[in-house]
């Protein structure tokens, strides 16, 4: 296994990211094409590497297994060009609004067309779920599946006690109109938001007649239960007893058997919103392995390399 630097250039912006090669050498690219690949996302407005090096250590194993691993800083964070947000609310805000959804799909598009990977397996920790669920309706066949850690399912920006910048604390804040504003209209939906939350929250909730928190974020739950119903596969990972562990166990119970069997949740205990505390990164580590080989199979022919790469 190496890692490799890649540069590219999109929607104006230079974006800096990391490629973990599953063989050994140097490498600019696969001249192999694997089915399946994986996209980590910044973990909210963190560098690709991942608080602890999660993000990176999550390469390591995967790419170990065959699979070719992606991790890049969207624009305005870590390595690559663009507006950096003031601070953590505005961060949370634009992300809501979008700012990170057109250089997901763009990623996604630019790894299925230069590396050859059929299927993309996008995600990563909590404010990266919302990128990722949102570019399920874009990236067509090249989805294969989400990996959602801590999911953020929420519109408000919830502090974590011993979390840094949490956006998924345990504490129930208002309905976040501004927030539902935003999330509707990245969906085109804006004009007429009341009644469009009030026909998906009904429409979440009738199976299971289980009321969703009341900020949730609509809207993005929506398309998730779109996606498992059609049976892509999403692995949860929560931090066992703390907010988002909760929050992520009744917004399953809105959801209609089909789409619940689509989803592996894995609960660990003695850890904190980022992974950090106790076994929490090995928890992570083993089961997105597992999930991965269970889901895509294990890889074990060698994929061969081009020339040119920078390892970092």
């Amino acid at each position: 296994m190496v890692r490799t630097v890649l540069t590219w250039r999109l929607l104006g912006e230079q974006l800096v990211g990391t490629c973990h090669v599953p063989t050994p050498g140097r490498a600019a690219g696969l001249s192999g094409a694997p089915s399946v690949g994986i996209l980590l996302l910044n973990p909210g407005s963190a560098p690709r590497s991942g608080n602890s090096d999660l993000s990176a250590c999550l390469g390591d194993r995967l790419a170990l297994r065959g699979f070719p691993v992606f991790r890049f800083d969207l624009p305005g964070l870590g390595d690559s060009s663009g507006a950096t947000p003031l601070d953590l609310d505005a961060y949370w805000s634009s992300v809501v609004d979008g700012r990170n959804d057109e250089a997901t799909v763009a990623l996604i598009e630019r790894i299925h067309n230069e590396f050859g990977v059929e299927r993309v397996v996008v995600g990563g920790l909590c404010a990266a779920t919302l990128p990722a669920v949102r570019a399920l309706r874009r990236a067509g066949t090249a989805a294969a599946g989400l990996i959602l850690l801590e999911p953020s399912l929420r519109l408000t920006l919830l502090q974590t006690p011993a979390g840094g910048w949490g956006f998924a604390g345990s504490a129930a804040s208002g309905t976040g109109a501004a927030g539902l504003r935003r999330a509707l209209s990245t969906l085109g939906l804006a004009r007429g938001g009341r009644l469009l939350r009030a026909l998906l929250r009904s429409t979440l909730s009738r199976t299971s007649g289980r009321a969703l928190p009341r900020d949730a974020n609509l809207p993005l739950i929506a398309l998730w239960q779109e996606s498992l119903v059609q049976g892509l596969p999403s692995l949860v990972v929560v931090a066992a007893g703390h907010g988002t562990d909760r929050y992520v166990e009744r917004v399953l119970r809105s959801m209609p058997a089909r789409a619940q069997g689509s989803v592996t949740r894995v609960r660990v205990p003695g850890t904190n919103h980022l992974f950090t505390s106790g076994t929490g990164r090995a928890a992570v580590l083993a089961a997105l392995e597992q999930w991965m080989t269970r889901n895509f199979g294990n890889l074990p022919e060698a994929v061969a390399l081009q020339e040119g790469g920078r390892r970092s």
